[in-house]
């Protein structure tokens, strides 16, 4: 089977791109004769390796149909769609209305993957969503809750989601030799050393809301003195392009307003997944403050908790599912959002607890031996080839009604003689009736 990926890719910077590579490579595990292709969503003119074979730039308007006749010329048997609020242009993404309505037009399935569900998208983002999901093959969803919120808001029919959870690296809590380290890790592994690690990684974005673990640490650390903060990642690109390091900028003088800046470590730098594996092995307790309850996926809690990690959350959708999930042990604690004195007194308990934090850690292990990428791409393929199947069998369904429907006519056809109101000849059949035919006047 032939698929095309459309999505961001290295070495584009963010967490979509970092996916679709993870993807790719599982997909290519799962499925060795399978080709697996991308369609590289760029915006920066970026260089790609050989995995992309085709370049859509994000804001041009006339490249998406061009592209999508490209994709299907290749022979692509499914185009896998990562669907991310504000990486397709025009307004609220509508340009990838283009794409699709090409590639259905020849006759080429897609399947679309929703990392972002929201319980009330606005009236202009529900549109262009649902026309997207109108035509696609099949949608997948990162969680059950995330498949709840989508059908509920009516974008996508209940029958066409399927729920396949996040996937994660199969090397984290391996260990890590010390040459795979960058220049940045190594110093800031270095610096915590014989200290009780707290740390949140990720690109840098105001939504992140980091501002709240700063203002918590003051307290956590008048209970616990040993405990260091290490924030790993480079800003956002986006957030660069806008705004350059004011983020980052502010975060370090809140640091330092508030007295706790020699506890604060900054690690700026893209994590490669080996420094990812050495920092989450060093951490007992990982961060995730975001804050929009509406984050239906998290790559970066995903690994944490896949890592061993117990977490301390803002109860966003997919916090709530992955740190407390019903159906088994707390992987950690959940917080209201921008509320530091609770982020304070969660943290601080679960130090305190060693016997709580140690349960917590050990159910937030159990997720790796769940999610990591091989499991995954074995279950993302077994999904694409039950799309391809059912596309494939529609089709079939539609060209047999067409050769019916082309075979009546021409029967009929076989039937029809001329109308002698309009040529020569006796009539066995007409459309209509016939006048009487006229008589000759008497001699």
């Amino acid at each position: 089977m032939h698929l095309v990926l459309v999505s961001t890719y290295p070495p584009r910077r963010c967490g979509l791109a970092t996916f679709a590579a993870d993807l790719r490579t599982a997909l290519r595990a799962a499925a060795p004769r399978w080709r697996v292709d991308v369609c590289a969503i760029d915006r920066d003119g970026s260089a790609y390796g050989p995995a992309v074979t085709r370049v859509l730039a994000q804001d041009h308007r006339d490249g998406y149909r061009p592209a999508a006749r490209a994709v299907a010329a290749s022979g692509a048997d499914l185009v896998v769609i990562q669907h991310e609020f504000g990486i397709f242009g025009g307004p609220h993404g509508a340009y990838l209305l283009d794409f699709t309505d090409e590639l259905t037009r020849l006759g080429v399935p897609y399947a679309v993957t929703l990392h972002t569900v929201l319980s009330a998208p606005p009236a202009g983002p529900a549109a262009v969503l649902a026309a997207l999901l109108g035509g696609a093959a099949l949608a997948t969803v990162f969680t059950g809750s995330a498949r709840t919120i989508a059908t509920r808001s009516g974008v996508v029919d209940p029958g066409r989601v399927v729920v396949v959870p996040h996937g994660v690296p199969a090397r984290l809590g391996r260990p890590v030799a010390p040459a795979e380290l960058g220049p940045a890790v190594a110093a800031a592994l270095a610096a915590v050393a014989g200290n009780r690690v707290l740390s949140t990684f990720g690109l840098l974005r105001p939504g992140k809301g980091l501002e709240t673990v700063i203002a918590a640490l003051p307290e956590v650390v008048s209970r616990h003195p040993d405990v260091r903060y290490l924030i790993a990642g480079a800003t956002h690109p986006e957030v660069v392009r806008t705004s350059g390091e004011s983020y980052r900028t502010g975060l370090v003088g809140l640091a330092r307003e508030l007295g706790v800046a020699e506890q604060v470590r900054f690690v700026d730098t893209f994590l490669s997944e080996p420094e990812l594996a050495a920092l989450l092995d060093r951490t007992l307790v990982h961060l995730t403050p975001y804050r929009s309850v509406e984050q239906t996926c998290s790559g970066v809690l995903t690994f944490a908790l896949a890592a061993g990690c117990a977490v301390v959350s803002t109860s966003y959708r997919y916090a709530i599912d992955l740190v407390t999930p019903p159906d088994g042990p707390p992987r950690g604690a959940l917080v209201p959002f921008d509320d530091p004195a609770a982020f304070a007194t969660a943290v601080g308990d679960l130090l305190a607890d060693p016997l709580r934090l140690a349960a917590a850690r050990a159910a937030a292990r159990q997720v790796g031996t769940e999610l990591t990428w091989p499991a995954v791409g074995r279950r993302f393929a077994t999904v694409f080839t039950d799309a391809v199947t059912a596309s494939r069998a529609a089709s079939r369904v539609r060209s047999a009604a067409r050769m019916r429907t082309a075979r009546l006519h021409d029967r009929v056809g076989e039937l029809r003689v001329p109308n002698p109101l309009t040529a020569g000849g006796e009539p066995a059949w007409s459309d209509h009736p016939q006048p009487p035919a006229p008589t000759s006047p008497a001699p």
